[in-house]
Protein backbone atom coordinates (compact mmCIF):
# COMPACT_ATOMS: atom_id res chain seq x y z
CA UNK A 1 0.00 0.00 0.00
CA UNK A 2 1.53 3.03 -1.01
CA UNK A 3 1.31 6.48 0.61
CA UNK A 4 -1.07 7.88 -2.47
CA UNK A 5 -3.32 4.82 -2.02
CA UNK A 6 -3.63 5.63 2.09
CA UNK A 7 -3.99 8.75 1.53
CA UNK A 8 -7.22 8.35 -0.98
CA UNK A 9 -8.93 5.57 0.90
CA UNK A 10 -8.52 8.06 4.00
CA UNK A 11 -10.17 10.88 1.69
CA UNK A 12 -13.23 7.71 0.96
CA UNK A 13 -13.40 7.08 4.43
CA UNK A 14 -13.79 10.58 5.20
CA UNK A 15 -16.76 11.20 2.70
CA UNK A 16 -18.84 7.75 3.84
CA UNK A 17 -21.84 8.01 5.42
CA UNK A 18 -22.00 7.50 9.15
CA UNK A 19 -24.45 5.71 11.42
CA UNK A 20 -27.86 7.49 12.91
CA UNK A 21 -26.29 7.71 16.61
CA UNK A 22 -23.04 10.54 16.36
CA UNK A 23 -25.28 12.73 14.77
CA UNK A 24 -28.19 12.80 16.96
CA UNK A 25 -25.13 13.06 19.53
CA UNK A 26 -23.55 15.80 17.88
CA UNK A 27 -27.55 17.19 17.63
CA UNK A 28 -27.83 16.87 21.15
CA UNK A 29 -24.11 19.11 21.81
CA UNK A 30 -25.62 21.50 19.74
CA UNK A 31 -28.86 21.68 21.01
CA UNK A 32 -26.73 21.81 24.65
CA UNK A 33 -24.73 25.26 23.79
CA UNK A 34 -28.07 27.08 22.73
CA UNK A 35 -29.64 25.70 25.94
CA UNK A 36 -27.04 26.85 27.79
CA UNK A 37 -26.64 30.34 26.50
CA UNK A 38 -30.24 30.70 25.83
CA UNK A 39 -30.57 30.33 29.89
CA UNK A 40 -27.70 32.88 30.62
CA UNK A 41 -29.63 35.16 27.90
CA UNK A 42 -32.72 35.12 29.99
CA UNK A 43 -31.36 34.84 33.83
CA UNK A 44 -28.89 38.38 32.96
CA UNK A 45 -30.01 41.22 31.16
CA UNK A 46 -26.15 41.62 30.23
CA UNK A 47 -25.33 39.13 28.67
CA UNK A 48 -26.56 39.33 25.33
CA UNK A 49 -25.13 43.17 25.23
CA UNK A 50 -22.36 43.44 22.30
CA UNK A 51 -20.04 44.81 25.09
CA UNK A 52 -20.23 41.42 26.93
CA UNK A 53 -20.26 39.43 24.35
CA UNK A 54 -17.14 40.79 22.62
CA UNK A 55 -15.29 40.14 25.97
CA UNK A 56 -16.67 36.18 25.76
CA UNK A 57 -15.61 36.05 21.77
CA UNK A 58 -12.01 37.37 22.81
CA UNK A 59 -11.40 35.12 25.68
CA UNK A 60 -12.61 32.00 23.53
CA UNK A 61 -10.16 33.16 20.32
CA UNK A 62 -6.98 32.67 23.67
CA UNK A 63 -8.38 29.13 24.34
CA UNK A 64 -9.94 28.26 20.13
CA UNK A 65 -6.21 29.22 19.19
CA UNK A 66 -4.70 26.87 21.54
CA UNK A 67 -7.30 24.48 21.29
CA UNK A 68 -6.41 23.85 17.49
CA UNK A 69 -2.94 23.39 18.74
CA UNK A 70 -3.77 20.53 21.12
CA UNK A 71 -6.07 19.26 18.41
CA UNK A 72 -3.57 18.58 15.66
CA UNK A 73 -1.56 16.76 17.96
CA UNK A 74 -4.52 14.77 19.24
CA UNK A 75 -5.09 13.94 16.07
CA UNK A 76 -1.76 12.99 14.63
CA UNK A 77 -0.78 11.22 18.24
CA UNK A 78 -4.45 9.64 18.17
CA UNK A 79 -6.46 10.20 21.07
CA UNK A 80 -6.34 7.74 23.60
CA UNK A 81 -6.13 9.36 26.81
CA UNK A 82 -3.44 7.51 28.14
CA UNK A 83 -1.00 6.58 25.02
CA UNK A 84 -2.37 8.87 22.48
CA UNK A 85 -1.67 12.39 21.84
CA UNK A 86 -1.58 14.89 24.43
CA UNK A 87 0.06 18.58 25.35
CA UNK A 88 -0.07 19.48 28.87
CA UNK A 89 2.52 22.01 27.96
CA UNK A 90 0.33 24.53 25.97
CA UNK A 91 -0.69 26.70 29.47
CA UNK A 92 2.94 27.00 30.18
CA UNK A 93 4.10 27.80 26.95
CA UNK A 94 1.32 30.06 26.51
CA UNK A 95 2.50 32.21 29.39
CA UNK A 96 6.15 31.91 28.49
CA UNK A 97 5.66 33.30 25.47
CA UNK A 98 3.61 35.84 26.59
CA UNK A 99 5.93 36.88 29.31
CA UNK A 100 8.56 36.72 26.65
CA UNK A 101 7.10 39.33 24.77
CA UNK A 102 6.33 41.80 27.07
CA UNK A 103 10.05 41.87 29.09
CA UNK A 104 11.11 42.14 25.64
CA UNK A 105 9.28 45.21 24.87
CA UNK A 106 9.75 46.55 27.98
CA UNK A 107 13.61 46.32 27.40
CA UNK A 108 13.50 48.37 24.10
CA UNK A 109 13.12 45.26 21.58
CA UNK A 110 10.55 46.30 18.82
CA UNK A 111 7.27 45.00 18.63
CA UNK A 112 8.00 42.77 15.71
CA UNK A 113 11.12 41.28 17.29
CA UNK A 114 9.50 40.93 20.78
CA UNK A 115 6.35 38.73 19.53
CA UNK A 116 9.04 36.72 17.12
CA UNK A 117 10.87 35.89 20.00
CA UNK A 118 7.87 35.05 22.02
CA UNK A 119 7.00 32.34 19.58
CA UNK A 120 10.69 31.18 18.77
CA UNK A 121 10.50 29.86 22.56
CA UNK A 122 7.35 28.31 22.11
CA UNK A 123 8.63 26.48 19.30
CA UNK A 124 12.11 25.42 21.12
CA UNK A 125 9.63 24.30 23.97
CA UNK A 126 7.11 22.34 21.17
CA UNK A 127 10.82 21.11 19.45
CA UNK A 128 11.59 19.31 22.92
CA UNK A 129 8.03 17.60 23.23
CA UNK A 130 8.43 16.33 20.06
CA UNK A 131 11.46 14.93 20.36
CA UNK A 132 10.72 13.37 23.79
CA UNK A 133 7.79 11.47 22.09
CA UNK A 134 9.98 10.48 19.07
CA UNK A 135 12.65 8.96 21.54
CA UNK A 136 9.65 6.70 23.04
CA UNK A 137 8.20 8.99 25.80
CA UNK A 138 4.79 9.23 26.92
CA UNK A 139 3.38 12.02 25.81
CA UNK A 140 1.72 12.43 28.89
CA UNK A 141 5.00 12.66 31.13
CA UNK A 142 6.97 14.26 28.49
CA UNK A 143 4.75 16.80 28.41
CA UNK A 144 4.19 17.26 32.07
CA UNK A 145 7.99 17.45 32.12
CA UNK A 146 8.12 20.60 29.85
CA UNK A 147 5.08 22.05 31.32
CA UNK A 148 6.99 22.48 34.70
CA UNK A 149 9.83 24.06 32.83
CA UNK A 150 8.06 26.35 30.94
CA UNK A 151 6.78 27.58 34.27
CA UNK A 152 9.82 27.86 35.94
CA UNK A 153 11.07 30.02 32.97
CA UNK A 154 8.48 32.05 33.03
CA UNK A 155 8.90 32.70 36.83
CA UNK A 156 12.59 33.53 35.59
CA UNK A 157 11.92 36.06 32.96
CA UNK A 158 9.30 38.01 34.79
CA UNK A 159 11.05 37.80 38.16
CA UNK A 160 7.67 36.56 39.85
CA UNK A 161 5.85 39.66 38.76
CA UNK A 162 3.13 41.25 36.56
CA UNK A 163 4.89 42.25 32.95
CA UNK A 164 2.94 45.57 31.78
CA UNK A 165 2.40 44.99 27.86
CA UNK A 166 2.21 47.96 25.77
CA UNK A 167 2.06 48.71 21.81
CA UNK A 168 -0.13 49.55 19.10
CA UNK A 169 -0.28 45.94 18.11
CA UNK A 170 -1.23 44.61 21.60
CA UNK A 171 -3.91 47.75 21.91
CA UNK A 172 -5.13 46.53 18.38
CA UNK A 173 -5.49 42.86 19.24
CA UNK A 174 -7.02 44.24 22.57
CA UNK A 175 -9.79 46.74 21.12
CA UNK A 176 -9.50 46.58 17.53
CA UNK A 177 -12.22 45.75 15.25
CA UNK A 178 -12.56 44.52 11.78
CA UNK A 179 -15.83 44.34 10.06
CA UNK A 180 -17.22 44.95 13.16
CA UNK A 181 -15.36 41.42 15.10
CA UNK A 182 -13.18 41.93 17.07
CA UNK A 183 -9.48 41.93 16.04
CA UNK A 184 -8.39 38.41 18.02
CA UNK A 185 -11.41 36.70 16.75
CA UNK A 186 -10.34 37.77 13.49
CA UNK A 187 -7.08 36.14 14.21
CA UNK A 188 -8.90 33.10 15.77
CA UNK A 189 -10.31 32.68 12.17
CA UNK A 190 -7.63 32.74 10.29
CA UNK A 191 -5.66 30.20 12.09
CA UNK A 192 -8.71 27.90 12.09
CA UNK A 193 -9.52 28.55 8.44
CA UNK A 194 -5.94 27.70 7.61
CA UNK A 195 -5.69 24.53 9.98
CA UNK A 196 -9.01 22.92 8.61
CA UNK A 197 -7.75 23.64 5.40
CA UNK A 198 -4.22 22.22 5.82
CA UNK A 199 -6.08 18.95 7.79
CA UNK A 200 -8.54 18.21 5.39
CA UNK A 201 -7.23 19.04 2.02
CA UNK A 202 -3.27 18.48 1.80
CA UNK A 203 -1.59 15.24 1.77
CA UNK A 204 -0.13 16.29 4.92
CA UNK A 205 -3.29 16.38 6.94
CA UNK A 206 -4.62 13.35 5.36
CA UNK A 207 -1.52 11.58 6.86
CA UNK A 208 -1.67 13.07 9.70
CA UNK A 209 -4.84 11.50 10.21
CA UNK A 210 -4.32 8.48 9.21
CA UNK A 211 -0.95 8.42 11.64
CA UNK A 212 -3.01 9.09 14.56
CA UNK A 213 -5.33 6.42 13.43
CA UNK A 214 -2.80 3.55 12.78
CA UNK A 215 0.71 4.41 13.36
CA UNK A 216 1.49 0.75 12.30
CA UNK A 217 -0.48 0.51 9.09
CA UNK A 218 0.95 4.59 7.79
CA UNK A 219 4.49 2.91 8.44
CA UNK A 220 3.77 -0.12 5.82
CA UNK A 221 2.43 2.52 3.40
CA UNK A 222 5.79 4.30 3.80
CA UNK A 223 4.83 7.53 5.85
CA UNK A 224 6.91 8.17 8.97
CA UNK A 225 5.19 8.68 12.10
CA UNK A 226 8.02 10.31 13.78
CA UNK A 227 7.83 12.94 11.60
CA UNK A 228 4.59 13.86 11.47
CA UNK A 229 3.97 13.65 15.32
CA UNK A 230 7.08 15.59 15.95
CA UNK A 231 5.91 18.60 13.99
CA UNK A 232 2.31 18.08 15.74
CA UNK A 233 4.20 19.36 18.76
CA UNK A 234 6.12 22.03 16.91
CA UNK A 235 2.75 23.18 15.40
CA UNK A 236 1.14 23.15 19.01
CA UNK A 237 3.26 25.53 20.70
CA UNK A 238 3.61 28.01 17.87
CA UNK A 239 -0.33 27.99 18.36
CA UNK A 240 0.27 28.25 21.94
CA UNK A 241 2.79 31.04 21.67
CA UNK A 242 0.01 32.60 19.65
CA UNK A 243 -2.55 32.44 22.75
CA UNK A 244 -0.15 33.85 24.96
CA UNK A 245 0.66 36.68 23.18
CA UNK A 246 -2.98 37.34 22.69
CA UNK A 247 -3.81 36.52 26.36
CA UNK A 248 -0.92 39.19 26.74
CA UNK A 249 -2.35 41.13 25.08
CA UNK A 250 -6.15 40.86 26.55
CA UNK A 251 -5.08 41.34 30.36
CA UNK A 252 -2.60 44.18 28.77
CA UNK A 253 0.04 42.21 31.24
CA UNK A 254 2.04 39.00 31.47
CA UNK A 255 0.49 37.55 34.41
CA UNK A 256 2.77 34.99 36.01
CA UNK A 257 1.35 31.64 36.56
CA UNK A 258 -1.93 32.62 33.91
CA UNK A 259 -0.89 29.81 31.94
CA UNK A 260 -1.86 26.88 34.67
CA UNK A 261 -4.96 28.56 34.57
CA UNK A 262 -6.18 28.42 31.00
CA UNK A 263 -4.57 24.56 30.57
CA UNK A 264 -8.17 23.03 31.75
CA UNK A 265 -9.55 25.17 29.06
CA UNK A 266 -7.74 24.31 26.64
CA UNK A 267 -7.51 20.50 27.54
CA UNK A 268 -11.55 20.75 27.09
CA UNK A 269 -12.44 22.67 24.10
CA UNK A 270 -9.82 20.43 22.27
CA UNK A 271 -11.85 16.91 23.48
CA UNK A 272 -15.29 18.51 23.13
CA UNK A 273 -14.75 19.50 19.63
CA UNK A 274 -15.85 15.56 19.54
CA UNK A 275 -19.43 16.27 20.32
CA UNK A 276 -19.57 19.21 17.45
CA UNK A 277 -18.28 15.58 15.16
CA UNK A 278 -20.61 13.43 13.14
CA UNK A 279 -17.67 10.64 13.41
CA UNK A 280 -17.11 11.68 17.23
CA UNK A 281 -13.09 12.55 16.73
CA UNK A 282 -11.42 15.88 17.39
CA UNK A 283 -11.55 18.60 15.10
CA UNK A 284 -11.30 22.14 14.19
CA UNK A 285 -14.41 23.56 13.64
CA UNK A 286 -15.45 21.75 17.01
CA UNK A 287 -12.75 23.31 18.83
CA UNK A 288 -14.24 26.83 18.08
CA UNK A 289 -17.34 26.20 18.77
CA UNK A 290 -16.69 24.24 22.50
CA UNK A 291 -14.44 27.28 23.11
CA UNK A 292 -17.35 29.77 22.71
CA UNK A 293 -19.23 27.66 24.94
CA UNK A 294 -16.44 27.23 27.52
CA UNK A 295 -15.87 30.83 27.49
CA UNK A 296 -19.78 31.58 27.69
CA UNK A 297 -20.17 29.18 30.21
CA UNK A 298 -17.82 30.98 32.74
CA UNK A 299 -18.82 34.45 31.92
CA UNK A 300 -22.62 33.26 32.01
CA UNK A 301 -22.25 31.65 35.23
CA UNK A 302 -19.92 34.74 37.09
CA UNK A 303 -22.86 36.85 35.72
CA UNK A 304 -25.28 34.87 37.99
CA UNK A 305 -23.35 35.12 40.67
CA UNK A 306 -21.76 31.61 40.90
CA UNK A 307 -18.27 31.49 42.65
CA UNK A 308 -15.17 31.13 40.77
CA UNK A 309 -14.30 27.40 42.14
CA UNK A 310 -17.75 26.19 40.88
CA UNK A 311 -17.39 26.83 37.59
CA UNK A 312 -13.42 25.33 37.56
CA UNK A 313 -15.73 22.05 39.16
CA UNK A 314 -18.48 22.63 36.14
CA UNK A 315 -15.72 22.74 33.24
CA UNK A 316 -13.59 18.97 35.15
CA UNK A 317 -17.59 17.22 35.11
CA UNK A 318 -17.54 18.54 31.34
CA UNK A 319 -14.14 17.11 30.61
CA UNK A 320 -15.33 13.86 32.20
CA UNK A 321 -18.03 13.26 30.17
CA UNK A 322 -16.43 14.29 27.01
CA UNK A 323 -13.29 12.09 27.60
CA UNK A 324 -15.77 9.38 28.58
CA UNK A 325 -17.50 9.62 24.93
CA UNK A 326 -14.48 8.95 23.41
CA UNK A 327 -13.70 6.13 25.75
CA UNK A 328 -17.00 4.63 24.62
CA UNK A 329 -16.57 5.62 20.92
CA UNK A 330 -13.12 4.19 21.29
CA UNK A 331 -14.42 0.80 22.87
CA UNK A 332 -17.22 0.84 19.99
CA UNK A 333 -14.45 1.07 16.79
CA UNK A 334 -12.42 -1.79 18.45
CA UNK A 335 -15.39 -4.16 18.69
Amino acid sequence: MSAATLEESAQAGHDTPRRTRPALITWAGYGMVLLVLALFAIGSPHFLQWSNLASVLNQAAVFAVAGIGLAIVIITGGDDVLKGGIDLSLGAVAGLAGTVTAVAVGAGAGVPVAVLGGLVVAVAIGAANGAAVVLGLRPLLATLATMGIATSLELVVSENLKVALEGSLFLWLRQGTVLGLPAAVVLLLLVAAAAWWALGRTAWGVNSYAVGQNATAASVAGLDPARYRFFSYVISSLLGGIAGVLLASRLSAAVPGIGAQILLDIILVAYMSTVFSRRLVVNIPGTVVAAVFVAGLANGLTLLGVASQWIGAAKGVLILLVLAVVVVRGRSAAK
